[in-house]
């Protein structure tokens, strides 16, 4: 099966109100739970949602990693977090293979990539357990299975600041420029420290602002850039780079 590395989401509706802070980032290398709560509490709007049947309850979710658990929590309060366009899924599944027992707990919604943590957990110290990328797990009888170089609670932040901003309301992508273009960006850009997301695809760097989230991948001498914006204003505020731009929301 061919799977193509993003396929356009739905955008979700504007926010309102003040940008919010990237203070989040301060707190990924010390406690990457709480810079996920901070980035989502502060990204996305409070709703009035009723609590989806299929949810996992409190029992549980108590059974879950302590990342895992987090995360379906703040989107008990964020209900956004289930409509990225490749979610987390709702209830994990149970798997087998190779690698033994693992616990599915997100998916790309194309079926051709699923993301797993061992399970039953190895060992009780396996609080912050490794994930694996599993390719084409549901075609392929000898599937690839990469790990992956973050553990839970960062490859969730990871997975969030990837998703959230393909499903922001507005969106800007460039076309392949020098990477010397980028270099005005980092004036007021601060870099997410983490890993490359999905190195065998784009290998994408995460980078913030208020009210913006942006993704740079680079290869060699060239480079892309992803932009998610909260507001128009926000993102109308990039046209004066004259970047060779794919597509830019007005």
């Amino acid at each position: 099966m061919t799977c193509t590395p993003w396929s356009s989401p739905t955008a979700v509706a504007s926010a309102t109100g003040p940008l919010p802070s990237v203070d989040w980032i301060d707190q990924v290398d010390t406690d990457p739970i709480r810079a996920l709560e901070m980035l989502v509490l502060g990204w996305y709007p409070a709703e009035d949602t009723k609590l989806d049947q299929e949810a996992l309850t409190d029992d549980e979710l108590v059974g879950l990693p302590q990342a895992l658990a987090a995360f379906h929590r703040l989107a008990r309060l964020r209900p956004a977090l289930h409509r990225f366009s490749d979610p987390v899924l709702l209830r994990p599944r149970h798997t087998s293979g190779p690698l033994g027992g693992r616990l599915v707990f997100a998916a790309d919604n194309q079926g051709c990539r699923d993301w797993s943590i061992p399970w039953p957990p190895q060992h009780p110290a396996s609080t912050d357990p490794h994930v694996w990328l599993t390719e084409d797990p549901w075609h392929d009888e000898n599937p690839e299975r990469i790990l992956e170089a973050e553990p839970l609670s960062r490859f969730l932040l990871q997975f969030t600041l990837h998703e959230a901003s393909g499903i922001a309301p507005f969106n800007a992508w460039t076309l392949v420029m020098p990477v010397n273009r980028l270099e005005p960006l980092w004036d007021f850009l601060r870099p997410v420290p983490l890993s490359p997301f999905l190195p065998t695809y784009g290998a994408d760097r995460f980078y913030a602002a208020p009210g913006l989230l942006a993704s740079v991948s680079v290869d060699e001498n060239q480079a892309t850039v992803a932009f998610g914006a909260l507001h128009r204003e926000t993102l109308a505020s990039l046209r004066r780079y004259d970047f060779p731009w794919a597509r830019f929301d007005e």
